[in-house]
This record gives structure tokens, C-alpha cells and sequence, in this order.
């Protein structure tokens, strides 16, 4: 991968710690200018931290303008242990920014209608903003797996060519097989994205990444982010001293 600005710090909480002030320092500054701030999250422990702390700030909180996103989602009821956005079911009471959901089976026919429905939502959000500066997101936050998938595009899959930019993914590797995820044009939509990688089991991927490994072996190594694309990492995914 190219053009990959690459931080490494000491420890998992390092990374989150740093992802989130960060994020807060472009929410007040961008809702500053009157603009609306887009931002995507993403699951995982490290994922759900970032998410937690970023809504649990004040600045975060009050910001009208702000959005918060999933650049995927398991395709179960809301409120069931498996959805992403669980981790901030209990957050939403008196906040003020818009945290999109993707509808599961309790609210939408069939996963494609709920992928359907995510990118209208996408759609009606965004456009001003993608006419004006060709892009969908501030910032695009994204994990990435041990087997170096991002959002639910998994190695090998058909997702990774798909050219709809929210689509249904019914036969996902891990489980839940049933997800609804944003694919490489919606992803790759925005201003930055900053994949956040911790811990000993995703030092190979990373190490593949950072050698260039094709798409279709490492899905991280497909993201592009329209001004700059950031690999955070902590010292144990780096595999090398700091």
C-alpha cells in the first residue's frame, strides 16, 4: 500500500486514547466553520472503545451537526449483543448527534432492503457535501481482522468488487454470516481513513500490508482515503520495538 502515513504507540489504549482526541479536535474544529462532520465507526474492542469515549464526550454530545456512522453492521434486531452499535444504546439519551443505524429484521424485510435503506440514508445525508467535495466522510474509522478484512469485505469474496457502495452480505466467514456492509466506493469516499490495528494476531496482516500484499489476500490493503489514508497500530501488530 502507498502513501500509508503510519503511527505506532505503545499500547491498545494509546491507540484509542489517541484516535479519540484526535476525532474530537476535527469535530469541534470542522462544527466550528458551521459544517457538517461525518464520521464512520467500527466494531471490535478496540472499535467499541473509541466509539464509547467519542460519544461520551460533551463536545461530541452537543454537536448538532455531527454524524456518526457504521461502515457495517450485523443484520440482528437492535439491541441484540451482536450489533455494533450496542456499545452506544445507552449514550443516545440527551445527545444531540445523529447516530445512523442500519435497520435489522425487526424494522426492514430482508438484509437488502436494510442495505437499501442504509444507502438512501447515506444518500439524503451526503449529497451537498459529495457534490461539493467528492466525498462521503470526515474520517473513516476501520479495524481490520486477523485475516485483514475491514467492515465485512472478507478475503475472497465477491464483495470486494462490488460497485453498489452499501450491499448485503449473506455467506460473511465469521459469524453472523448476515451483515450489511459499505463496500470500496463508499469507503473510499472519504476525506481520511485511519484503520486502527492492536494486538499480536494482526501482526501478519499488517506486516502483509505493509508489504503490499493484493487486495483480494489483505481487503485493507484496499482502502484509499481521498486526502490521506493513516495505519495506526500499537507496538504488539507492528511486531517490532518503538
Amino acid at each position: 500500500m502507498t502513501n500509508l502515513d503510519v503511527t505506532v504507540l505503545p499500547n491498545a489504549e494509546a491507540v484509542a486514547s489517541t484516535v479519540v482526541t484526535e476525532l474530537i479536535d476535527l469535530i469541534s474544529a470542522r462544527s466550528a466553520t458551521g459544517a457538517d462532520v461525518h464520521i464512520s465507526l467500527t466494531g471490535g474492542t478496540v472499535g467499541n472503545h473509541i466509539a464509547r469515549a467519542l460519544l461520551s464526550d460533551e463536545a461530541a454530545r452537543n454537536c448538532r451537526s455531527l454524524h456518526l456512522w457504521w461502515s457495517d453492521e450485523r443484520y440482528v434486531p437492535v439491541g441484540h449483543e451482536d450489533r455494533n452499535d450496542l456499545v452506544l444504546e445507552d449514550l443516545l439519551e440527551g445527545c444531540l448527534a445523529k447516530v445512523h443505524a442500519v435497520a435489522g429484521p425487526d424494522s426492514a424485510d430482508s438484509v437488502e432492503a436494510s442495505a437499501q435503506a442504509y444507502a438512501h440514508d447515506l444518500h439524503l445525508a451526503t449529497t451537498t457535501r459529495f457534490c461539493a467535495t467528492n466525498t462521503l466522510m470526515d474520517v473513516c474509522v476501520l479495524g481490520m481482522g486477523p485475516d485483514g478484512h475491514v467492515a465485512s469485505l472478507f478475503p475472497g469474496t465477491a464483495t470486494l468488487s462490488a460497485t453498489d457502495g452499501v450491499v448485503a452480505v449473506t455467506n460473511s466467514p465469521k459469524p453472523p454470516p448476515v451483515r450489511v456492509t459499505w463496500t470500496y466506493p463508499t469507503i473510499n469516499a472519504s476525506e481520511q481513513i485511519w484503520l486502527v490495528v492492536t494486538g499480536a494476531s494482526k501482526a501478519h496482516a499488517a506486516a502483509e500490508l505493509l508489504a503490499g500484499a493484493p487486495i483480494d489476500e489483505i481487503p485493507a490493503a484496499g482502502v484509499r482515503g481521498k486526502q490521506k489514508t493513516r495505519l495506526i497500530l500499537d507496538a504488539e501488530a507492528y511486531n517490532a520495538p518503538i
